[in-house]
This record gives C-alpha cells, sequence and structure tokens, in this order.
C-alpha cells in the first residue's frame, strides 16, 4: 500500500494507492497517523485533487484498480464516473443510469459506500426535490452530520465556478 496525504479545504486526505492503480481517498477531519509511503499514482492522485479544489481540473485521469470491490459496486462507481462536471442529478436518475430507476435507496447506499470521493463523484447526488440531505464526505459517521452536508454544498459550488 503506497499512501501520499495533504490538508485540503475541506479536511485531511489520503490517496491509496497500490501497483495496479488508485483504490482509495480516505478523508477525515484529524491528520493521518500513519507516515505516507508514495508512489507515482499516489502522487499524481493529490496533485490532481489540489489543482481540483483550485478550480484548474475538472476531470480526473488517473489508473484505479476497483477489483477488491463487488461486480455490484463497481457498476454503481463506473456510473458515477460518467457524471459530468459541474452537472447534478438525483439518486433516482442515478439509479436509473445504473440500470434499475427503482433503486433509489440502492444508489444512496453505493455513494455512501464510494471508496474513491470526488473523483467518482457521489456529491454530485442529491435528492429529488434537490436538497442536500447526506454526504459521507469528511466523516463516514453520520452521513446527516451538518458539516458533511456543507462539504457536499461546498464542492457543489465549487463546480459551479467556470474554469
Amino acid at each position: 500500500m503506497y499512501t501520499s496525504s495533504f490538508y485540503s479545504p475541506l479536511g485531511f486526505m489520503r490517496a491509496c494507492s497500490n501497483d495496479t492503480g488508485l483504490y482509495g481517498l480516505d478523508w477525515q477531519q484529524m491528520p493521518f497517523k500513519k507516515a505516507n509511503q508514495e508512489n507515482d499514482v499516489s502522487r499524481e492522485t493529490i496533485k490532481q485533487i489540489k489543482h481540483y479544489f483550485n478550480s484548474q481540473l475538472s476531470t480526473f485521469s488517473l489508473p484505479l484498480d476497483l477489483s477488491s470491490y463487488s461486480p455490484a459496486l463497481v457498476k454503481w462507481l463506473s456510473v458515477l464516473g460518467t457524471i459530468p462536471f459541474g452537472d447534478v442529478i438525483t439518486y433516482k436518475e442515478f439509479a436509473k443510469r445504473w440500470g434499475n430507476i427503482n433503486a433509489a435507496r440502492a444508489a444512496g447506499q453505493a455513494c455512501r459506500r464510494n471508496p474513491l470521493p470526488i473523483i467518482l463523484p457521489c456529491h454530485r447526488i442529491v435528492q429529488a426535490d434537490g436538497k442536500f440531505d447526506n454526504y459521507s464526505g469528511g466523516n463516514n459517521a453520520n452521513p446527516r452530520n451538518p458539516n458533511n452536508i456543507k462539504r457536499k454544498q461546498w464542492l457543489i459550488a465549487l463546480e459551479s465556478k467556470p474554469i
């Protein structure tokens, strides 16, 4: 396992990679205790995220390794990866794109289990009424935490700015 980490405008982030590609982006509000052991993929991930936060990047170009995740989750993650920068869709639309319009609840669970937040943009999924009700980015313990919702709103606002 290789890691690179940095303090972002939204908390501490750590890119986790192996020799195949990026498999996780850890995100929390406290510093990581384990020292970095970097490789090219983990370093490039952090570089691209910094560019994203500085409104200099709208599409990530990184090798991903999703081989340790279930085929169903990989399918959900693949659909997440197709949602364009700056777009916002509903859980129902996300489920429809996945292949089952009645799977909106499962769509929400897929967002919650997303191992690559921001890179696979689960923040672009909202309720049918446009509200932001859940987001695990920055604190997996409680997706309804008001600070998590603020991070989701911050990301959506960031993407509304022209690049």
